[in-house]
This record gives C-alpha cells, sequence and structure tokens, in this order.
C-alpha cells in the first residue's frame, strides 16, 4: 500500500472558511478607510475654497465693481446641505453690512454620501484684514458615520480636525 499524502475535505474547508472571512473583513475594513477619505479629501477641498476666498479678500480682488452707496465687501462662501458657492460681495459704506452678493463665482458639489449638518450656511471674508464670520463647519460621511469639523476664527484662521469622529 503506498502512503500518500493529501488534505482532508474537512481540513480544506477550514482553511477556506478562514480566507473568506479574513478576506471579507479586510474589504469592509477597505470601504470604511475609503469613505472616511472621501470625508477628507471633500473637507480639504471646502478649506482651499475658504482660503482662496479669505485671500481675495485680503488681497482687495476686485472682480466686479459696485454701485451707489455700496464698496467692495470681500467675499462669501456658502454652504449649503450639498454644495457651496463662491461670490464676491459689496457692502454699504457707512455700515460696513454686507448689502449684496454678485453671482455665484464658482460652485461646487459634495461626493453624494458627504453634507454639511451643522454651521453657518454663509461664511463672509471682509476687506484687507476686516476679519471673518466666526463659525464651526460640520460635515459629515453619512457612509460611515464620521464627521470633521471645520472651524473659522474672527480673524480669518482657518483650521480642521485632526481625524474624522465618529458623530
Amino acid at each position: 500500500m503506498v502512503n500518500e499524502k493529501s488534505f482532508t475535505l474537512i481540513e480544506l474547508l477550514v482553511v477556506m472558511t478562514i480566507i473568506i472571512l479574513l478576506s471579507g473583513y479586510s474589504l469592509a475594513t477597505y470601504n470604511s478607510f475609503t469613505q472616511q477619505k472621501n470625508l477628507e479629501k471633500e473637507t480639504s477641498y471646502l478649506v482651499d475654497v475658504l482660503s482662496l476666498a479669505r485671500g481675495k479678500a485680503q488681497a482687495s480682488e476686485i472682480s466686479t465693481t459696485c454701485s451707489g452707496s455700496d464698496e467692495f465687501g470681500g467675499y462669501r462662501v456658502e454652504v449649503n446641505a450639498s454644495n457651496y458657492n463662491f461670490k464676491q460681495c459689496c457692502r454699504n459704506i457707512s455700515t460696513k453690512a454686507i448689502s449684496s452678493c454678485g453671482a455665484n463665482i464658482q460652485s461646487y458639489n459634495f461626493h453624494s454620501a458627504v453634507s454639511k449638518i451643522s454651521g453657518a450656511s454663509i461664511v463672509d471674508f471682509y476687506p484687507l484684514t476686516g476679519g471673518a464670520t466666526v463659525t464651526t463647519i460640520r460635515l459629515k460621511n453619512s457612509t460611515v458615520g464620521k464627521c470633521l469639523d471645520i472651524s473659522i476664527t474672527d480673524t480669518g484662521v482657518i483650521t480642521v480636525g485632526d481625524t474624522p469622529l465618529l458623530c
């Protein structure tokens, strides 16, 4: 009788089950990682637009003229649940309050799973060293239930949370 070495059916089933379980776990982890990176990417895009608005306002870069008793008032970023818009504004010369804003210079859409869930809908950056609207905007990726905060100080400093948190 020849002694053949081979695996039994039970051994093969155990090994296959372990491989399938590990593959499933790694796929779920990868999907969560990808969704977290989508949230970080969208947050980065919004911060870039906020920084652009701040820089243009501080430089008093004017692309359209204001009329009547209005002067250049800075730049505004309107953040909605699914998108955000960038526009130039005019303000009243005597009150310094923003009176009107022009058409959107640029509009941006969030990734389908990412939305704004709290914070101001309007962020204004005023000319020269006029500062900005103080707020904290929270973006959420609904697929993984994680959020990132963007904070804006009265001097226009923009900071982002370190890591996405469960929310």
